[in-house]
Formats: C-alpha cells, structure tokens, sequence
C-alpha cells in the first residue's frame, strides 16, 4: 500500500512538473511570436510621433512634430511596469502608459502591441490611392485620406477618448492641451480636419 501512494504520488509530481513546463513553453512561444520581449527587434506598425527632446512617445500617442516612420525597426531595451524602454537609430525613447489609457481598461503591452509588431503591413499601403501613400509618407492627415490610411499616418486615435473606430470623428491629441479632431464622411474618407 505505501508503494501504491508513493507510485500515484510521483505520478502526480511528474504531471505537475509537466504541466509547468508545457505552460511555460506556451508563454516563451507567445512571446517570441508576438515579438514583446526585452532585447527582440520589432517595426513600427504605423507612424509614430515622438518628443525627441525628452525621449519619450507617449500611449496616448500624441501628435507631435517629429516621425518614426512606419515600419521602422526599434529593439525593446527594458519592460517595465509603466514605461518600455526602446532603441531607434541609436537613441533610447520611453514608451510612457498614462492614466487615461489605463482607466480605459488598456495595459501597457496591449497599448504598445497596436503600435510595434513583428511585421508592418507594407501590402496593405501600397494597394491604398497615392493620396493616402502621400498623407502615410508626410505622416500628416490631409483631406480625402481614408480611415486605413489615418490609421497608418497618425496611429489609432486614444482609445480613452475614441472607444471604438466607428464613428465619423476621431480625436487625437498634438500635446496635452491641444485637440486635433478628423471628421470622417459615411464613406470613411477625411472631410475635415480641425
């Protein structure tokens, strides 16, 4: 009988070691594929608008003048509970969370994942008009633009302030005092931007 419980005992033990391991190994697999890892190498999904001065883009994704284009490459330098810290073109940037993105219900590694990838989508710009290349490239919105494409020049509008992007105005910020609202017609092409 003591062989019995002990036989069933490290059966047990071998299983839950087992189950450790295999979970272990589907988080160190997600991480690879997702890219989102200290020391990995990702692009930039969409433009981006850094402050070089003080080295920081910022979640909410300001709109400054500055532009990391999109697909450019970064590599994560360090992961931390508010801010990650990358490399573009030899300068570290703070990729900063806020409190707004945060009560929206997003993480910091949900925020920073709709902006950096393993892959940016280069086929879905090249088959846009050349007015929406055009507006992608300058990295600033123009009238006639689509929805695609504004997301592709400005990133996704602050989800505390833009829930969804189904409406027919987005609203992005140039700073923390500045607004910068995209009205949309019902065909999803920019007619006004104020």
């Amino acid at each position: 009988m003591k062989l019995n419980i002990k036989a069933n005992s490290l059966r047990t033990i071998v299983l839950a070691i087992g189950t450790v391991a295999m979970s272990h190994s589907l988080v160190v697999n997600a991480e690879a594929k997702s890219g989102f890892k200290e020391n990995a190498t990702m692009l930039t999904k969409v433009n981006l608008h850094p402050d070089p001065k003080r080295r920081v883009l910022y979640a909410l994704n300001y709109q400054l003048p500055s532009l990391i284009p999109m697909c450019s490459e970064v590599k994560i330098e360090d992961i931390g509970k508010k801010e990650i810290e990358f490399i573009y073109q030899g300068m570290t940037y703070r990729y900063v969370w806020d409190k707004h993105t945060k009560k929206a219900g997003q993480s910091l590694e949900q925020n920073f994942k709709q902006y950096f990838g393993t892959s940016c989508d280069e086929a879905k710009v090249a088959s846009l008009s050349q007015a929406d290349q055009d507006g992608i490239k300058s990295g600033k919105p123009r009238v006639g633009m689509t929805k695609d494409a504004i997301l592709f020049t400005m990133g996704r509008p602050p989800i505390h302030a833009n829930p969804t992007l189904d409406g027919n105005t987005w609203m992005y910020w140039s700073n923390k005092w500045t607004r910068q609202a995209i009205d949309f017609d019902d065909k999803g092409v920019v007619t006004q931007i104020r």
